[in-house]
Parts: structure tokens; C-alpha cells; sequence
């Protein structure tokens, strides 16, 4: 168990660091898309290396995190409907 956990950590750290850089060479400044990667890669490394415990903890991190992807989410959809 706490194998898988610690390469689930170091890919989701690697995943972080890869579009941080990316979005910042881009020259990306809304906030909103560096949380929402990061959400991503939370999700991808999370369903690829799944962990075989889940805590209520881990639990309550997932929906947090889905509520808020879908609030960025659905911001943005507004703000490309609205123009």
C-alpha cells in the first residue's frame, strides 16, 4: 500500500511540474487553468495508479476537488456563452 501511494505522490508531482512549466512558457496567466490541470492531473494519476485503501479523507478530497473543476469549468463556459 505504501508503495503505490508513493508513486502515485512522485507521478502527480512530475504531471504538476510538467504543465506548470508548460502553461508559464505559454504564457498563461488565469489562475483558473493552473487549478484545473492540476485537478487534472490529480484525477489521470489517481484512476491510472489506484491505490487499494481509500480513506473517508481521500473521499472527501475527491468531491472537493470535483465541485471545484466544475465550478472553473462551468465559469468558463459562461464566460465563452456571454460574448
Amino acid at each position: 500500500m505504501e508503495r503505490r501511494t508513493s508513486i502515485l505522490v512522485l507521478v502527480y508531482a512530475f504531471l504538476v511540474v510538467v504543465s506548470i512549466i508548460s502553461l508559464y512558457e505559454l504564457g498563461e496567466r488565469r489562475v483558473d487553468v493552473y487549478v484545473s490541470l492540476n485537478i487534472l492531473a490529480y484525477y489521470v494519476t489517481y484512476a491510472v495508479i489506484r491505490p487499494t485503501y481509500t480513506s473517508r479523507h481521500v473521499r472527501v478530497l475527491n468531491i472537493v476537488l470535483f465541485i471545484v473543476f466544475a465550478l472553473v469549468a462551468s465559469y468558463r463556459v459562461y464566460e465563452v456563452l456571454m460574448k
